[in-house]
Protein backbone atom coordinates (compact mmCIF):
# COMPACT_ATOMS: atom_id res chain seq x y z
CA UNK A 1 0.00 0.00 0.00
CA UNK A 2 3.01 2.18 0.57
CA UNK A 3 4.17 1.90 -2.73
CA UNK A 4 1.14 2.46 -3.84
CA UNK A 5 0.66 5.82 -2.19
CA UNK A 6 4.10 6.73 -3.02
CA UNK A 7 3.86 6.56 -6.43
CA UNK A 8 0.74 8.05 -7.00
CA UNK A 9 1.81 10.68 -4.51
CA UNK A 10 4.66 11.63 -7.46
CA UNK A 11 2.70 11.09 -10.23
CA UNK A 12 0.18 13.84 -9.26
CA UNK A 13 3.87 16.05 -8.07
CA UNK A 14 5.17 15.40 -11.50
CA UNK A 15 1.81 16.70 -13.35
CA UNK A 16 1.26 19.84 -11.48
CA UNK A 17 5.03 20.49 -11.66
CA UNK A 18 4.62 19.40 -15.64
CA UNK A 19 2.06 22.67 -16.29
CA UNK A 20 3.78 24.77 -18.35
CA UNK A 21 2.86 28.37 -17.13
CA UNK A 22 5.89 30.15 -18.46
CA UNK A 23 4.79 28.92 -22.09
CA UNK A 24 0.70 29.01 -21.10
CA UNK A 25 1.69 32.76 -20.36
CA UNK A 26 3.44 33.40 -23.42
CA UNK A 27 0.26 32.24 -25.62
CA UNK A 28 -1.56 34.49 -23.94
CA UNK A 29 1.16 37.02 -25.05
CA UNK A 30 0.76 36.48 -28.21
CA UNK A 31 4.15 34.38 -29.11
CA UNK A 32 5.41 30.80 -28.73
CA UNK A 33 7.80 31.37 -26.03
CA UNK A 34 10.07 28.29 -27.25
CA UNK A 35 10.50 30.23 -30.43
CA UNK A 36 12.36 33.52 -29.09
CA UNK A 37 15.26 34.40 -26.75
CA UNK A 38 17.12 31.56 -25.45
CA UNK A 39 13.85 29.14 -26.65
CA UNK A 40 13.50 27.74 -23.15
CA UNK A 41 10.07 27.51 -22.04
CA UNK A 42 10.85 29.20 -18.47
CA UNK A 43 9.72 32.19 -16.44
CA UNK A 44 13.22 33.71 -16.68
CA UNK A 45 13.21 33.72 -20.83
CA UNK A 46 9.39 34.63 -20.54
CA UNK A 47 10.82 37.56 -18.56
CA UNK A 48 13.64 38.54 -21.52
CA UNK A 49 10.80 38.71 -23.90
CA UNK A 50 7.76 40.52 -22.24
CA UNK A 51 8.92 42.08 -19.12
CA UNK A 52 7.80 42.05 -15.43
CA UNK A 53 4.28 41.83 -16.36
CA UNK A 54 4.44 38.28 -17.36
CA UNK A 55 7.42 37.51 -16.08
CA UNK A 56 6.52 37.73 -12.51
CA UNK A 57 3.17 35.76 -12.72
CA UNK A 58 5.56 32.85 -14.26
CA UNK A 59 7.77 32.90 -11.73
CA UNK A 60 5.41 33.10 -8.95
CA UNK A 61 3.60 30.12 -10.41
CA UNK A 62 6.52 27.58 -10.68
CA UNK A 63 7.41 28.55 -7.28
CA UNK A 64 3.79 27.29 -6.08
CA UNK A 65 3.94 24.30 -8.59
CA UNK A 66 6.67 22.94 -6.49
CA UNK A 67 5.94 24.00 -3.05
CA UNK A 68 2.12 22.82 -3.03
CA UNK A 69 2.79 19.20 -3.83
CA UNK A 70 4.71 19.05 -0.73
CA UNK A 71 2.53 20.50 1.53
CA UNK A 72 -0.49 18.61 0.24
CA UNK A 73 1.42 15.35 1.30
CA UNK A 74 2.85 16.03 3.87
CA UNK A 75 -0.89 16.87 5.11
CA UNK A 76 -2.16 13.82 3.77
CA UNK A 77 0.78 11.33 4.67
CA UNK A 78 2.47 13.05 7.57
CA UNK A 79 3.71 8.69 8.96
CA UNK A 80 5.64 8.54 5.29
CA UNK A 81 8.72 10.24 5.92
CA UNK A 82 10.20 9.92 2.51
CA UNK A 83 6.68 10.85 0.46
CA UNK A 84 7.48 14.89 0.72
CA UNK A 85 11.00 14.38 -0.70
CA UNK A 86 9.82 12.30 -3.40
CA UNK A 87 7.12 14.86 -4.16
CA UNK A 88 9.59 17.78 -4.67
CA UNK A 89 11.57 15.83 -6.91
CA UNK A 90 8.99 14.42 -9.21
CA UNK A 91 7.68 18.23 -9.21
CA UNK A 92 11.04 19.67 -10.36
CA UNK A 93 11.36 17.23 -13.43
CA UNK A 94 7.88 17.68 -14.65
CA UNK A 95 8.63 21.38 -14.72
CA UNK A 96 12.50 20.11 -16.04
CA UNK A 97 11.02 17.37 -18.32
CA UNK A 98 7.09 18.22 -18.96
CA UNK A 99 5.30 15.70 -21.25
CA UNK A 100 3.09 18.88 -22.48
CA UNK A 101 5.68 20.41 -24.53
CA UNK A 102 7.44 17.32 -25.47
CA UNK A 103 9.45 16.69 -22.42
CA UNK A 104 11.26 19.78 -23.03
CA UNK A 105 10.60 22.31 -20.08
CA UNK A 106 12.21 24.64 -17.81
CA UNK A 107 15.60 24.76 -15.83
CA UNK A 108 13.51 23.78 -12.33
CA UNK A 109 15.08 26.55 -10.52
CA UNK A 110 11.89 28.46 -9.36
CA UNK A 111 9.73 24.90 -9.26
CA UNK A 112 12.62 23.87 -6.68
CA UNK A 113 12.62 26.82 -4.88
CA UNK A 114 9.34 26.42 -3.82
CA UNK A 115 9.44 22.57 -3.09
CA UNK A 116 12.56 23.29 -0.85
CA UNK A 117 10.47 26.13 0.75
CA UNK A 118 8.62 23.32 2.14
CA UNK A 119 10.85 21.14 2.90
CA UNK A 120 13.41 23.27 4.36
CA UNK A 121 12.85 26.93 5.06
CA UNK A 122 15.70 27.58 6.74
CA UNK A 123 17.43 26.48 3.90
CA UNK A 124 16.06 28.35 0.92
CA UNK A 125 16.42 31.57 2.51
CA UNK A 126 19.92 31.15 2.70
CA UNK A 127 20.27 29.99 -0.63
CA UNK A 128 18.00 32.81 -1.55
CA UNK A 129 20.23 35.34 0.34
CA UNK A 130 23.21 33.57 -1.66
CA UNK A 131 21.17 33.82 -5.20
CA UNK A 132 20.48 37.57 -4.89
CA UNK A 133 24.12 38.65 -3.44
CA UNK A 134 25.70 36.84 -6.93
CA UNK A 135 22.97 38.53 -9.14
CA UNK A 136 23.37 41.66 -8.07
CA UNK A 137 27.22 41.26 -8.30
CA UNK A 138 27.56 39.80 -11.64
CA UNK A 139 23.85 40.50 -13.06
CA UNK A 140 24.13 36.70 -14.17
CA UNK A 141 21.17 34.93 -13.28
CA UNK A 142 22.59 31.37 -14.98
CA UNK A 143 25.70 31.72 -12.46
CA UNK A 144 23.18 32.51 -9.13
CA UNK A 145 21.23 29.33 -9.83
CA UNK A 146 24.48 27.25 -10.26
CA UNK A 147 25.84 28.96 -7.42
CA UNK A 148 22.15 28.56 -5.46
CA UNK A 149 22.07 24.95 -6.34
CA UNK A 150 25.33 24.42 -4.86
CA UNK A 151 24.88 25.58 -1.73
CA UNK A 152 21.33 23.75 -1.54
CA UNK A 153 23.00 20.21 -1.98
CA UNK A 154 25.71 21.88 0.87
CA UNK A 155 23.67 23.07 3.18
CA UNK A 156 21.41 19.82 3.01
CA UNK A 157 23.98 17.71 5.21
CA UNK A 158 25.66 20.85 6.79
CA UNK A 159 22.64 22.71 8.05
CA UNK A 160 21.42 19.91 10.22
CA UNK A 161 25.15 19.18 11.59
CA UNK A 162 25.23 23.02 12.68
CA UNK A 163 22.16 23.14 13.97
CA UNK A 164 22.40 19.29 16.06
CA UNK A 165 19.76 17.86 13.81
CA UNK A 166 19.66 14.76 12.01
CA UNK A 167 20.68 14.38 8.37
CA UNK A 168 17.72 13.14 6.59
CA UNK A 169 19.21 10.89 3.86
CA UNK A 170 16.31 11.57 1.25
CA UNK A 171 17.00 14.80 1.29
CA UNK A 172 20.66 14.99 0.46
CA UNK A 173 19.83 12.65 -2.16
CA UNK A 174 17.11 14.70 -4.02
CA UNK A 175 19.76 17.46 -3.01
CA UNK A 176 22.49 16.02 -4.81
CA UNK A 177 20.46 15.22 -7.61
CA UNK A 178 19.22 18.71 -8.05
CA UNK A 179 22.21 20.14 -8.23
CA UNK A 180 23.68 17.59 -10.81
CA UNK A 181 20.79 18.14 -12.89
CA UNK A 182 20.73 22.27 -12.61
CA UNK A 183 24.85 22.17 -13.77
CA UNK A 184 23.87 19.97 -16.94
CA UNK A 185 21.00 21.91 -17.77
CA UNK A 186 23.03 25.39 -17.68
CA UNK A 187 25.41 23.59 -19.60
CA UNK A 188 25.24 26.15 -22.53
CA UNK A 189 25.34 29.12 -19.90
CA UNK A 190 28.22 27.84 -18.48
CA UNK A 191 29.91 27.65 -22.17
CA UNK A 192 28.60 31.25 -22.37
CA UNK A 193 29.79 32.68 -19.32
CA UNK A 194 33.32 30.85 -19.64
CA UNK A 195 33.17 32.80 -23.33
CA UNK A 196 31.80 36.29 -21.91
CA UNK A 197 28.69 36.38 -23.83
CA UNK A 198 26.18 35.08 -21.12
CA UNK A 199 22.90 37.68 -21.18
CA UNK A 200 22.70 39.66 -17.93
CA UNK A 201 19.82 40.56 -16.17
CA UNK A 202 17.73 42.73 -18.23
CA UNK A 203 18.94 42.04 -21.95
CA UNK A 204 15.71 41.55 -24.01
CA UNK A 205 15.12 38.18 -26.33
CA UNK A 206 16.60 40.69 -28.67
CA UNK A 207 19.82 40.35 -27.61
CA UNK A 208 19.99 36.98 -28.88
CA UNK A 209 20.58 33.44 -27.10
Amino acid sequence: MEVFTYLAAALASFLVGAIPFSWLLGKLAGFDLRAVGSGNPGANNLYRAAGWRWGLPALLLDVGKGFLPVVLVRCFFPDLVAAAVVAAGAAIAGHMWTPFLGFRGGKGVATAAGAFLALSPLLILITFAVFVAIVAATRYVSLGSIVAACVVFVGSFALPLLTGRPVDPYFVALCGVFAAAIIVAHRENISRLLAGTERKLGAGAKDGR
